[in-house]
């Protein structure tokens, strides 16, 4: 004859069950994202194979020259993919969110800029313009699952960004087409160190069998 478990203990496993079922769910869920986020960050930079000779073919002379060298210059506002590498290796699971939601949040801004450029300086490119309008395009579901990761590894969502272009003139065209590749050229380099970042997390991960 069983006998029937008390209100007090029933409950008790219950909370036990739903503790227990959290613990193992959070790696799952961790492990998940950050696959996802590897993928994507992949096909991105996939994506931007080629992409730079492209985009200087697309702007005639001097840019599409054999001796065209963009060697030294810099874009005032960017944010910079170089960083030392002890202080790119010490850094913490969450801090590697956050620079990188930080970063394309910026980027987004700035490939807008390019877009628009474009569209203006190269309006018969429509190669060119279909491309940077999906590579504008693929930085809001970057950020939806960035701010995701973020969520899950318990990391304040980031302040929303300044508008980083709010200093810019409006330059002559050659300057606008060299700002474009600057902008393209720390784009793909970003890329490049978004995917060793999530390697670097991912061998942190516990693998959930």
């Amino acid at each position: 004859m069983y006998r029937r478990m008390s209100p007090t203990l029933m409950n008790l496993c219950v909370v036990f069950l739903l503790l227990t079922g959290g613990q193992e769910s959070a790696p799952v869920e961790a492990e998940s994202l950050l696959e996802e986020l590897c993928d994507y960050v992949r096909m991105l930079h996939d994506k931007t194979q080629g992409l730079l000779d492209t985009y200087l073919l697309c702007q005639g002379s001097p840019f599409n020259g054999s001796d065209f060298s963009t060697e030294g210059l810099w874009l005032n506002g960017l944010p910079r993919a170089s960083i030392p590498y002890r202080a790119w290796r010490n850094m913490t699971d969450g801090q590697r969110l956050l620079e990188n939601h930080q970063a394309y949040s910026i980027f987004q801004e700035y490939l807008q800029l390019l877009l628009d450029d474009q569209r203006e300086l190269s309006p018969n490119q429509t190669a060119l313009l279909r491309l940077l309008t999906e590579l504008h395009d693929d930085l809001t579901p970057l950020l939806r699952r960035l701010t995701a990761a973020l969520s899950v590894f318990h990391q304040a969502r980031p302040s929303p960004v300044e508008d980083p272009l709010r200093s810019l003139d409006v330059p002559v065209p050659f300057q606008r087409r060299l700002r474009g590749y600057l902008i393209l050229r720390e784009y793909r380099l970003w890329l490049t160190r978004s995917q060793r970042s999530l390697a670097v997390m991912m061998s942190k991960t516990p693998r959930v069998q």
